[in-house]
């Protein structure tokens, strides 16, 4: 059988159709981004990142030409975003959001090429996994260079290997508390890193949307982040363990219009689902009680938070349907 006789499975379109509205986002960042920075190592990660998603949209396109599926509408250039709004992210900002893109990117191209079966979709896949890779590695290593990233807590060497011996390992609340293990600082230290960048994100959305009830919802969203920031960053300093740097003071005072509603709404859902995703993970690597509880409460906030933001991108015609089964009883009526 040739590659074009066999059909796109349903993971397989969606993992694609998921990752043409991502690079069409990418596209119209990118963009802004790349008429704004003006750091000589950080110019060429913003423009490899656009190159990247630029090829991305047009490999999408053919394989969904030749399956005559419908390219998504997306976002654009001309509607979306405006490259020479006045600057609203600063060039230390861009840097971190590179590498955290390239972080979440790595997840999900690599749980994209567990999903593909069909020979070009699976050799697409493998190619984003290296390009993502290679950006975040380049990223760390200009954050690195630059004094911007702060490594992540270094454990004690243990003089030999040891064994769990009693159920207060799994006790969080109350009495001793033991120290946090390795897996857990990971997630915590993670988690409030990407809290950080969104909170930053959610004051320059705030202050460049026009709109009051998406200006309080991307508040909303910083005092959320924040939050979680200072219950995570708690958990560290009872432990003697260093914090993450904040992005706060990265964002200017514009208030020009620089991304639309549809785009600002459009991400802040997005990556508030995969923070939930990440919530989840750090969850079944965290036997402390106390931890697991705070992962529990804290999800189902940001689960209120992505619904409320779903549900105003319904109200204002924005969300796009992602590939759906047949509804088999709706053509028995036809």
């Amino acid at each position: 059988m040739t590659t074009e006789s066999i059909r796109l499975t349903a993971p397989e379109v969606s993992e694609l159709w998921g990752a043409y509205m991502n690079d069409s986002l990418t596209v119209c960042v990118m963009k802004n981004f790349l008429n704004k920075v003006e750091d000589t190592e950080i110019r060429p990660l913003v423009e490899s990142s656009l190159n990247s998603a630029l090829n991305h949209l047009q490999e999408i396109e053919t394989i969904f030409n030749n399956e005559g599926y419908p390219i998504p509408v997306a976002f654009s250039e001309n509607e979306d975003v405006d490259i020479n709004s006045p600057r609203i992210f600063s060039d230390g900002y861009m840097l971190e959001y590179l590498r955290e893109m390239g972080q979440i990117g790595m997840k999900a191209y690599s749980s994209a090429v567990s999903f593909a079966t069909r020979e070009d979709v699976y050799q697409y896949f493998v190619k984003c996994l290296q390009e993502t890779q290679q950006m975040h590695e380049q990223a760390v290593q200009v954050s690195l260079r630059q004094g911007t990233y702060m490594r992540p807590p270094i454990l004690p060497i243990p003089k030999k290997p040891d064994f769990v011996k009693k159920q207060s390992f799994l006790q969080g609340w109350f009495g001793n508390r033991r120290p946090v293990t390795g897996p857990e600082v990971s997630h915590l230290f993670s988690n409030i890193q990407r809290n950080a960048l969104g909170a930053a994100t959610m004051a320059g959305f705030a202050q460049t949307t026009q709109s009051k009830d998406l200006r309080q919802y991307f508040q909303r969203g910083k005092e959320i982040a924040n939050k979680h920031i200072e219950i995570f960053s708690s958990i560290l300093r009872e432990n003697d363990l260093p914090v993450p740097m904040t992005w706060d003071t990265e964002v200017t005072d514009s208030t020009s219009f620089v991304f639309s509603d549809k785009l600002m709404l459009y991400q802040t859902t997005s990556l508030n689902a995969l923070g939930l995703s990440y919530y989840g993970l750090s969850i079944a690597n965290s036997p402390r009680h106390d931890l697991g509880v705070h992962y529990t409460r804290l999800m189902a906030e940001v689960a209120q938070y992505t619904q409320d933001g779903t549900n105003m991108m319904i109200d204002h015609g924005w969300l796009e349907q992602p590939p759906q089964a047949a509804e088999r009883d709706k053509l028995k009526n036809e």
